[in-house]
């Protein structure tokens, strides 16, 4: 049976993740730590251009000590080699597939619609790259159609090479969304005969990846250490979950004086003590909603992360180092040590990090709960001065109607004299010579029959009224 290559499932990772889209090329980042066989290391930055990238690869590639090929033309003056390297290049942010077009970045030229994506790499030049420095060929550090990713990925491959002289390789990838906003792909390869590392490392973030560039200076003797750049990577996505988690903290402590429902105090850039609200801004349950999303969005990027350290400490514990030379395996034994000691650090602020969030949880369900109440009370306050105006509406509505009646009973009493007088004043009238006594005598009998009328239908109104009711009742 023929025996499958050692990097089949990366041929097929590369076959699902091709890249479907066109991009133009950005400058590269180099960061090379030599002087390891000296007192001092020194971190040397440079920029290689996209035209450039050739002849920078042949050029490395004759002064390279991890190649097989000139490892025995190394001599005691070339002592301050370089044995980490590390191309860095973006990755692209802040759209739908987060990726960055050539006029986010700032550059001349024409976009060509969300086509145009600009990535350190062509196709032709990453193959280059990967061949060079025998880095596994992780596609997904590319730009794929649907903006696929491997998320906390983190995986110790060994490379085709020979069986003396071993090549190791390791992907890793730490992708978040927009909420944290840091995107980092790893693809690495380390040669134990020489201690050699090349890294080419993708990512977007923030404040760039200057943090790296600081990191590897200030651990600089660590840097002949393959697993110091997943580390750094890992340290840098808790702090920006850290981060975050602080400034939700923060959105919680303006939702809670806003509504007035805490005894927390917050003070201005001045000192003074900013006065609670009552929560007369209606924004208030949609801020709280958002920051309790929020939470329970970076509680999963926590829990995912804690996966992506504990995957890290696991592979550097299986790994082969035996196969290191002797005289290098103390040195790499302690180094071990302290960063397997500073991922348990990580792990913790992660696991303390958890239980920030719980409480953050619980207290914007209390804050939601607390808004809820009060609004609600507002409500049934509001209601309850309704009722009461509708109340005393409908008082003063009976009161006019009191008087109205009163206004109609009079009218309907003096309505028969006015008749009288009205027609008694007639020219026919007066030529007859009509008597004030016949006036009485025409007006008072008028007045008592009207009256009686009323009586009688207002009598028999309130006894059918009466009787409809107790049917009502019966019924």
């Amino acid at each position: 049976m023929a025996k499958p290559s050692p990097d089949i499932f990366q041929e097929l990772l590369e076959r699902h993740l091709i890249c479907r889209r066109g991009f133009m090329s950005a400058d590269l980042q180099v960061i090379e730590v030599e002087g390891f066989e000296t007192e001092t290391t020194s971190t040397r930055p440079s920029l290689v251009r996209p035209g450039e990238l050739e002849d920078w690869l042949s050029n490395v590639s004759r002064h390279n000590i991890s190649d097989p090929d000139h490892s025995q033309d190394i001599d005691i003056h070339n002592k301050r080699r370089c044995k980490l390297r590390v191309i860095l290049g973006p990755l692209g942010s802040r759209n739908k597939y987060d990726y960055m077009t050539q006029e986010e970045f700032g550059l001349g030229g024409t976009v060509i619609g969300s086509k145009v994506v600009l990535l350190p790499f062509s196709h032709e030049h990453y193959n280059l790259v990967c061949e060079k420095f025998h880095l596994p060929r992780f596609t997904s550090l590319l730009a794929s159609r649907e903006g696929r990713v491997t998320r906390g990925h983190c995986q110790v491959t060994r490379m085709p090479s020979e069986e003396n002289n071993p090549i190791y390789g390791l992907t890793m990838s730490s992708f978040s969304s927009l909420l944290i906003g840091i995107k980092v792909g790893v693809s690495m390869s380390y040669h134990p005969s020489t201690g050699a590392i090349n890294v080419m490392l993708l990512g977007s973030a923030k404040d760039g990846l200057s943090w790296l560039t600081q990191d590897l200076e200030h651990l600089s003797t660590l840097a002949d250490n393959p697993f110091l750049v997943p580390t750094l990577v890992c340290q840098r996505l808790t702090e920006a979950i850290s981060d975050l988690v602080n400034n939700a903290f923060e959105r919680l402590h303006e939702v809670e004086i806003g509504s007035g429902q805490t005894g927390i105090m917050m003070f201005d850039v001045d000192g003074m003590a900013i006065p609670r609200g009552n929560c007369e801004d209606p924004n208030l349950p949609v801020a709280v909603l958002g920051v309790a999303q929020q939470a329970l969005a970076v509680e999963a990027y926590a829990k995912g992360h804690i996966l992506t350290v504990r995957l890290v400490k696991s592979e550097l514990s299986s790994f082969p180092w035996q196969q290191l030379p002797e005289s290098g395996r103390n040195r790499i034994s302690e180094q071990n040590d302290m960063i397997v000691k500073h991922l348990d650090f990580i792990t913790q602020t992660l696991e303390f990090a958890l239980i920030r969030i719980g409480h953050l949880k619980q207290r914007a369900d209390v804050q939601t709960t607390a808004i809820t109440n009060l609004l609600a009370q507002r409500n049934n306050q509001t209601n309850r001065d309704l009722a009461e105006s509708s109340t005393s509406i409908a008082r003063d509505t009976r009161r006019d109607s009191a008087a109205m009646k009163s206004i109609a009973i009079l009218t309907m009493i003096f309505l028969p004299a006015t008749f009288t007088a009205t027609y008694f004043s007639t020219p026919a009238m007066v030529e007859l010579g009509a008597s004030q006594a016949l006036y009485w005598i025409v007006t008072a009998p008028l007045t008592l029959v009207v009256v009686f009328i009323w009586m009688v239908s207002f009598y028999f109104w309130v006894r059918t009224k009466f009787i409809l009711s107790e049917r009502m009742k019966t019924v």
